[in-house]
Formats: C-alpha cells, structure tokens, sequence
C-alpha cells in the first residue's frame, strides 16, 4: 500500500506539468487575441461627424474656481500643448468649426445611400496639458489571470510621441501595443496604432491626415479623421491631458466626448462622464465612465490621479458582447 503512495503522487504531479504546459501553450498561441479588450469587428455605422472647439468658459468676477479633486495638488513639470483658437468669439463653451472635407464627403454619401443607422455626432477638440515622459506600472487582471503591464509614454519634443503598452501574464507577452504620432493643437495626433504579436504588427488602424481618413491593416472601410481622433490606446493620454488643462470645468456630471478608433477596423464617439472624486486606497481620483453604445461595445471606468498630471490610477474595460472584464491597476512608476 505505501508503494502505491510515492505512485499516486508521482501521476499527480505528472498530470499537473501537463496542465501548466497545455496553459503556457495557450497563452503562447492565443497572445494578444485573448487577452485584447478591443471590440470584435461589427458593422461600422455611418456617422455625420463634425468637429467643434471647446472654449474654456471665462470666470465671471470675484467668481471662485472648485477643483473636482479636494487634494492639493503638487507642483510638478507639465508640457503644456496650446487649444486650438477659433476664429471669433462666440457666446457659450462650444463653438461649430468648418467641417473638414472628409467630413462633408462622408456626410453627402450617407445621405445619398439614406442609410438607416446614420447618426449626428459633433467631436469637441479641447485644450490639453500633457504629462511629462514616464513610465507607469501596473496590475494586470482578466478574469482569473493576473499579470503585470508597464505604460511608456515618451514624447519627443512638441512635435512628435511614442506610447506603448505593454502585459504579462506568467511571463508571456499577451498585450503589445503601439501609438505613434504627432501632437498638435488638439493634444496626441495619432499616425499610426498596432497591435503587436511576437514582435510584429499584425493589426493597424492608420491615421492619415492628407487625405484626412483612418485606415486599417484588414478591413477595407474607411473612418473620416477628425481633429481630437485617439486610438484604443492614446486616449488613455488624452484623456487626463483634457481634465489636466482645466479641472474646474470637470466636476460631477461634466462629460468629455473623444472619437476612438481600434485597430480592427471599428470607431466611435467615447462620452466619458465625470462621477465624481472617488478614492482608490488611500489616493483621491476622479472617476470618470463610458457607456457602451452598441452590442459589441466596451464599457470603460478609469479613476484618474490629480497629484500625477491626472494619469489613470485604474482602468476597467468590459466588452458587452461577452467576455472578462481587463483591469489595470496603477502600482508604481
């Protein structure tokens, strides 16, 4: 009987090599499609995009700004990126800018084509102040696999940036993205978004300004490019480089608007609502949330930090059409 023991403990550690090795193959195999929040490819509505300037309000006299965030803040360095100016003055915060040609172009076709799910948006370019170059590192999770990701941030200059995201989980790579681009009037400019797998570009949405659309590596459709245009990963730059220019225009209930296009070919208007301060541990953050707006769709939360250039402390990503939610949860830098 005691032989049979040494027996049994030896074919049960045998079966458990075989389960971690079946694991590690298929995270080696599925990458970055496993554990990739982006929405799965769906039918691309017609959008009638405009553009429009958020004009920061003007504080009337002996009027008393309120930050969002009851903590003080701490003097650090911040590039500031200068808003795009409109023309003349108007009465309000918002101001309708020309639409670019694209924009008409893809107005007149769907109008033409009278399709049924053709929707009026207007996209505001804002002010921006973004965070200096760093690295921020965080907790990855999705469903019952935690991991580690480091976010690099690297502008050049005024004119130019490198953002990377990249994720962990057993010591495989399973999230690789890369944004690259230019940084204008309307903060990050997008050139190009890939996802990566084994060190190579296997998906990409390409933002090109000439001819003024977005384009992808697989699907053939196009997406008129606006100015403020992020992609699935800059606008977790862009955003906090919004609420960083003017927090006191940001508290409960304010919303900012960003069209954010994938690199599989999908792309729409993000409204982000302001929910208020709302700490995560012991740090104060401003929590803001997008709803889903179509079936295959992501819900997104992040809690933004107002004493590091308002850099997500969290960020929770869940798709509607099924699947784990992905969590990043900022542990250091």
């Amino acid at each position: 009987m005691s032989a049979l023991r040494p027996r049994r403990w030896a074919v049960l550690g045998a079966i458990a090599v075989v389960v971690l090795a079946l694991h590690a193959l298929a995270l080696l195999v599925l990458g970055s499609a496993w554990l990739n929040p982006e929405d799965p490819p769906a039918a691309v509505a017609r959008l009638h995009v405009r553009s429009i300037v958020a004009v920061p309000p003007t504080d009337a006299p002996g009027a008393t700004r309120v930050d969002p965030i009851a903590a003080p803040a701490q003097p650090t360095p911040r590039t500031s990126v200068p808003a795009a100016k409109p023309a003349e003055q108007t009465p309000g915060p918002l101001r309708a800018a020309e639409p670019a040609p694209s924009t008409l172009a893809a107005e007149a076709a769907a109008e033409v084509a009278g399709d049924p799910v053709s929707q009026a948006v207007q996209v505001p370019v804002y002010p921006t102040q973004l965070a200096p170059a760093g690295r921020w590192l965080y907790r990855l999770q999705r469903g019952l696999m935690v991991g580690e990701a480091e976010l690099d941030w690297a502008p050049a200059g005024a004119a130019a940036y490198g953002l990377q995201l990249q994720g962990r989980v057993a010591g495989v790579t399973l999230i690789d993205w890369t944004s690259r681009g230019q940084i204008d009037a309307a903060g990050i400019a997008p050139d190009r978004f890939a996802v990566r797998r084994r060190g190579r570009d296997s998906q990409a949405a390409n933002f090109q300004r000439e001819p003024g659309k977005i384009t992808f590596s697989g699907p053939t459709h196009e997406l008129p490019l606006l100015p403020g245009a992020q992609d699935r990963l800059s606008w977790m730059l862009q955003l906090p480089a919004i609420v960083a220019a003017a927090p006191e225009r940001f508290g409960a209930g304010a919303s900012i608007q960003l069209f954010v296009a994938g690199a599989r070919g999908g792309g729409d208007v993000w409204t982000f609502v302001v929910q208020g301060p709302e700490p995560i541990g012991p740090t104060p953050a401003l929590k803001l949330l997008r709803e889903p707006r179509q079936l295959y769709d992501t819900r997104a939360e992040v809690w933004l930090d107002p004493s590091d250039h308002f850099m997500p402390l969290r960020i929770v990503q869940t798709p509607t059409g099924g699947g784990a939610a992905t969590e990043l949860l900022r542990v250091g830098r």
